[in-house]
């Protein structure tokens, strides 16, 4: 309550100040609209992505930091791998000498086959370099192989981004030991983001799925966006404590083109039009009459030429025009410009 009237204080002595301007008025108008039901929502990344190690170790890089654009296949992390290397190195040189014993192998076999067919030893001599011949080969095959699974775990001590997106956390420090399953940090996609509304079991099946939604996002460029319904995905379990439903709505992609695209977690307010039921008489005046100032909203009244101070609770914006849900009756004209309205009643005094 103190900090409520050193706002409106602080309105008065701004609006003391400023300069007299010529005082229009405009009525408090009814208006029909279409029912809605109004949500707060939070607004969510479809493709969030918890990157952990694979491997165990020391790790020697970081290179990124939470709000970094990162591309596919972008370094996030280093992992220790001294000793994957080391293992690499060993089975690059066990495929050496398994290749050395398969070309004597294959020498060996091959001479013998010359002297069988000249009938200087015996079919069993030559059925012994056979199989000789043939293990070195399966045994060439097998260290290939190890050099494969070296290079593979070699490879898990380099983490890289699996899509192009926005690290959203960083969980681990250079120097912290990392382990598999462990996570290191978060990655998000922001091309493809939602909108994701708790709503009651008693409204959930009076939503016009084929309707216009009207999106407000706090803090934002995005305020009351009119939305055509996409992709409306109604979740099938409810809360067991809150008896809510969530619904989600997917963004379209150009929403946010050449706008800073809003970050997940961020507050928003989701209007999703009712059926079945008739349209309802709001009250509005024009967007200009109301003075912001943080969570205070006001405007003045005029009344027999003076002007009186109103505090208001506002409803949807709708283009020019913004909903009075309470402090103004029908009929009551309001000054477009609060400060001018002010400073003639103050010259009148």
């Amino acid at each position: 309550m103190h900090i409520l009237r050193i706002q409106l204080c602080a309105l008065l002595l701004l609006a003391v100040s400023a300069s007299a301007e010529p005082l229009a008025t405009a009525p408090v108008k009814r208006s029909t609209s279409a029912s809605s039901y109004t949500a707060e929502a939070v607004v969510e990344a479809i493709k969030t992505t918890q990157i952990a190690a694979e491997t165990q170790g020391s790790i020697t890089a970081l290179p990124v930091k939470v709000g970094d654009s990162v591309k596919a296949g972008q370094v996030l992390a280093r992992i220790d791998s001294r000793v994957a290397r080391q293992q690499v190195t060993g089975s690059q040189a066990q495929a050496a000498a398994a290749n050395a014993q398969l070309f004597a192998a294959r020498q060996t076999y091959e001479r013998k086959q010359r002297l069988y067919e000249k009938h200087y030893i015996s079919q069993a001599a030559l059925e012994q370099a056979s199989a000789e011949y043939k293990t070195a080969q399966a045994q060439t095959h097998a260290q290939q192989a190890e050099i494969s699974i070296a290079n593979v775990q070699a490879g898990l001590h380099t983490v890289v981004a699996p899509y192009s997106g926005i690290i959203s956390a960083v969980f681990a420090e250079v120097g912290d030991m990392a382990l598999p399953g462990k996570p290191l940090l978060t990655l998000y996609d922001p091309q493809k983001m939602r909108v994701t509304a708790s709503v009651p079991e008693s409204q959930i099946t009076q939503l016009d799925r084929a309707g216009e939604l009207r999106l407000e996002i706090s803090g934002h460029t995005l305020s009351a966006v009119v939305l055509s319904v996409q992709s409306m995905i109604i979740l099938p379990t409810a809360d067991a404590i809150s008896h809510q439903i969530q619904v989600r709505i997917t963004l379209p992609q150009n929403l946010t083109e050449g706008l800073t695209k809003p970050s997940p977690g961020t507050f928003a307010r989701l209007s999703v039009p009712i059926t079945g039921k008739r349209d309802t008489a709001q009250l509005q005046v024009p967007s200009a009459a109301v003075m912001r100032r943080g969570e205070l909203s006001v405007l003045y009244v005029v009344i027999n030429g003076r002007a009186q101070l109103r505090q208001v609770r506002l409803g949807q914006t709708r283009g020019d025009f913004i909903e009075i849900v309470s402090g103004v009756e029908a009929g009551e004209q309001v000054a477009l410009n609060p400060l001018a309205a002010i400073s003639s009643f103050k010259s009148k005094k």
